[in-house]
């Protein structure tokens, strides 16, 4: 069921249920006392929900010029052992624009599949079966199908964007967070890194010195558990849980179930609004063009999912942005608009039914108690590479809790299996030693492709790996 209805009816039914304050007052009102963001990377709509029931996925006959020669080619089904696609996609401004193909007043959205180093990539999609909790939460609750990603580029225009409400994505003093410390709320943002890394950042031009409003993932599940969640909360998770590419989709889907699950078991659930957003399209093909917005954007479409007791459950169609979770946190706070760009938003009230009998805690279908993650080296900071036929690599295997956290107990066998990959080429152990909380895979593989790996080990832990052997941008 598609859902899009008047901004002004939303308004004014939303405060006839909770009760309307000045503007600018530090109340909340109504059911809602909490709103969390967790942010995942570079995907499009069409990339994760092509065929999902009533909505606008991709249309049958749909194609794309071959990069290979001269015809056309079908968006293709990513099989059973790509979890992800190679990871040097081009994402860049430039590269977004030449795939969207302005035409006067619109985009013909015909080329994507021409960017040099993304090709077959960039018009791959994931079906169901890889992200089950992100697809069970599109389900059970909204998920909104005509949401762009603010700003034409790559991640940091957005996330400053979803942050800020700039519409360029330029880095400018005030936020989300300044505007409700400002009105006597708290607010946070937590990510799944160690914190020194964001030194130097825009992350730290963001928050000012002495101000303790940057934690670790760790820090977010701990104030579930305590129920001293703030009212707006910002997430990001660690390297190998974003699912930016080449980061398996499957990985951040289980780490997504971990987040629900806690909040479910929570005592915030009750109060909480949950928005499931992506900070940009990654370079991935989408089929519907950005409205003409203003110079900076709109781009693709991205994913949006509201997870809610007050959720409606449907496709909501009203024209969305990350900035409008910015209209929402402004409207359930009674702020006034934090800027000219956010105002224009769409606030997502529309989603919600403030007055239903609250819908019962999500049950995600698939939420390991702890994931195991592949990483490069020692430092955790870097995902694995793409490898050369032949090429023997040692990767690190990591037990981690839903924060994050080395689980430094983790210690027993680990099994691995080949869900999918070119055939018998891939060599690596069927089993490993996990000794606190680290094991080592050897691997190398005799033909070109990709090859994913299920991990099974101590605790119920789990954990997806694609590796990816000498593919190219014009590989199927």
């Amino acid at each position: 069921m598609r859902r899009s209805l008047a901004a002004a009816a939303l308004l004014t039914a939303a405060l006839a249920l909770t009760g309307a304050r000045p503007a600018g007052s530090a109340l909340s009102a109504g059911p809602i006392r909490h709103v969390v963001e967790v942010m995942l990377e570079n995907h499009t709509f069409d990339d994760l929900f092509a065929g999902f029931p009533g909505a606008r996925g991709i249309p049958a006959a749909t194609s794309l010029p071959d990069p290979a020669g001269s015809g056309t080619i079908a968006p293709l089904v990513a099989g059973a052992g790509e979890g992800d696609v190679q990871g040097a996609m081009d994402n860049s401004r430039p590269s977004e624009l030449f795939a969207m193909d302005r035409r006067g007043a619109s985009y013909a959205m015909d080329r994507f599949s021409l960017v040099a180093g993304s090709g077959l990539s960039a018009i791959t999609t994931f079906p169901p079966a890889d992200d089950p909790d992100l697809q069970y939460l599109a389900r059970r609750y909204e998920l909104a199908d005509d949401n762009f990603q603010p700003v034409i580029g790559p991640t940091n225009p957005n996330v400053l964007s979803a942050l800020t409400g700039s519409p360029s994505g330029a880095f400018r003093p005030g936020s989300i967070f300044d505007q409700l410390w400002a009105a006597g709320l708290s607010a946070r943002a937590y990510y799944g890194v160690p914190l020194w890394l964001l030194g130097g950042t825009v992350w730290a031009r963001l928050f000012p010195p002495g101000r303790p409003a940057l934690a670790t993932t760790a820090a977010f599940f701990a104030d579930l558990r305590a129920g001293t969640l703030p009212a707006f909360s910002f997430v990001r998770p660690g390297v190998g849980y974003s699912s930016e590419p080449p980061e398996d989709l499957g990985q951040a889907d289980d780490w997504l179930g971990e987040v629900v699950a806690a909040l479910a078991a929570s005592p915030e659930w009750s109060s909480t609004a949950l928005f499931v957003t992506y900070d940009e399209g990654g370079g991935f093909y989408d089929h519907v063009p950005p409205p003409v917005a203003d110079p900076a954007g709109y781009g693709t479409r991205t994913p949006l999912v509201v997870v809610s007791p007050y959720a409606r459950r449907g496709v909501f169609g009203a024209e969305t942005t990350t900035v409008s979770v910015l209209a929402f946190t402004d409207r359930v706070f009674h702020l006034r608009p934090l800027d000219a760009f956010v105002a224009r938003q769409d606030d997502l009230l529309g989603a919600f039914d403030l007055g239903q009998r609250p819908a019962p805690a999500p049950r995600p279908p698939l939420v390991p108690p702890l994931t195991l993650a592949a990483y490069a080296g020692p430092d955790r900071l870097h995902d694995v590479a793409p490898l050369a036929v032949g090429q023997h690599a040692e990767l690190l295997l990591e037990c981690n809790r839903p924060s994050l956290a080395l689980d430094t107990a983790a210690s027993g066998p680990v099994s691995l299996r080949l869900l999918g990959g070119p055939g018998a080429g891939a060599s690596f152990p069927a089993t490993v030693r996990m000794v606190g909380g680290v094991a080592t895979i050897a691997f190398s593989a005799g033909a070109p492709g990709y090859y994913r790996l299920l991990a099974s080990g101590p605790g119920g832990s789990l954990g997806y790996l694609t590796l990816d052997v000498a593919t190219t941008p014009l590989t199927p």
